[in-house]
């Protein structure tokens, strides 16, 4: 072979290495391209499938279903389905009459999972009465149990925690562990007990108050809370007249609308209870809507599912319902032991007719 020809051999072997070596499998935003290769202008037999395949997962699995175009000159293929965060991906390419190129991807970085926050508490006025019952914690998602002691605090206006106030070792939980409910000292709120003669009730009207829960408080994965929670209020005056629903104030809506029906109670009322101790039943039986309660727990209202037909209705009402003080239908919590209780009410369900016209 003469010098110049042999060196030419060299030269094309060398090019054609260098250009199977330029091909390699790229992913980019959820899509596979194979860079360095011109394919042909249309797909071979076996379609581009047959050239170029990616599989999920390590375990024999068949090739991921998608779709393949040709866009500039590179071969691209779109899963048919987002790639998913934890997955590893393996992409064949098959390039016709060499050996095969793979290479191994990972899925998407997981996004960590969104912090835990209380989400609200409830009573959620800014005065509560100094007799108030029961304190409702919603977390926005599950939280560990057996904290309440190191992470939920009770201040006074001078910064001051207070003990004593709401009953230890007491964490009452939904099964989601979302919602916590913590109840303050009965004994401190009725009348004639000992602990209220010497302690009195652990929110005294006129005082100011901060509940304060701390960010340190582990969520069910173990993660802190995204930031501390405070909730400054005032002590109100005591409610000690139970709850009377003949006195609430029922605005009916009209015939052929989905306008609610509000029911005004005239003081806050048990977040929970208004959830499941208030029904709408009509002439067919009881009718099926939506709640929302407005205006610090003092406002109820029922959307129906289907506009309102004419006609006389009852709101149903559970006389285990309770304020936020603790007072039932007619049925106070607190009563004083010098009074003497010369009624009580004996049934589990009372009604409020209204019209709608």
């Amino acid at each position: 072979m003469r010098p110049k020809l042999h060196i030419l051999a060299i030269v094309l072997v060398l090019g054609t290495i260098a250009r199977a070596q330029a091909v390699s499998i790229q992913l980019d935003a959820g899509t596979f391209r194979v860079a360095g290769w011109q394919p042909a202008a249309t797909p071979p037999a076996g379609g581009w499938a047959s050239v170029l395949s990616v599989y999920a997962g390590t375990a024999d699995a068949p090739a991921m279903l998608g779709s393949y175009s040709v866009e500039g000159g590179t071969l691209v293929f779109r899963p048919r389905y987002p790639l998913a965060a934890g997955v590893k991906y393996r992409a064949v390419f098959h390039q016709p009459g060499r050996t095969p190129i793979e290479r191994s991807f990972d899925g998407p970085t997981r996004l960590p999972a969104a912090a835990t926050r209380v989400d609200r508490v409830y009573p959620s006025a800014d005065v509560l009465p100094s007799n108030t019952l029961r304190l409702y914690i919603y977390f926005s998602a599950p939280v560990s149990r057996g904290e309440v002691a190191d992470r939920l605090h009770i201040l006074d206006g001078t910064g001051k925690e207070l003990k004593d106030v709401l009953l230890p070792g007491q964490e009452l939980w939904d099964p989601n562990n979302q919602r916590l409910t913590m109840t303050f000292d009965p004994g401190r709120i009725k009348r004639g007990l000992e602990s209220n003669s010497k302690m009195g009730p652990p929110i005294a009207e006129g005082q100011r108050y901060t509940l304060v829960i701390d960010r340190g408080w582990p969520d069910a994965q173990g993660m802190p809370l995204a930031a501390d929670y405070r909730k400054e209020f005032r002590g109100g005056p005591p409610v000690r007249v139970p709850p009377a629903p003949k006195q609430w104030k029922v605005t009916p809506p009209g015939a052929g609308t989905s306008t609610p029906l509000v029911v005004e109670f005239g003081r806050s009322m048990n977040y929970p209870l208004l959830q499941r101790m208030l029904q709408v039943a009509g002439p067919g039986g009881r009718v099926a809507g939506t709640i929302a309660v407005d205006g610090n727990e003092t406002s109820w209202r029922f959307t129906p599912r289907m506009p309102w037909a004419a006609g006389t209705y009852q709101l149903m009402v559970d006389t285990d319902l309770e304020d936020i003080s603790g007072n039932r239908i007619d049925q106070p919590f607190d009563i004083d032991v010098f009074e003497k209780v010369t009624e009580h009410l004996t049934t589990r369900m009372v009604s409020v007719p209204f019209s709608v016209r």
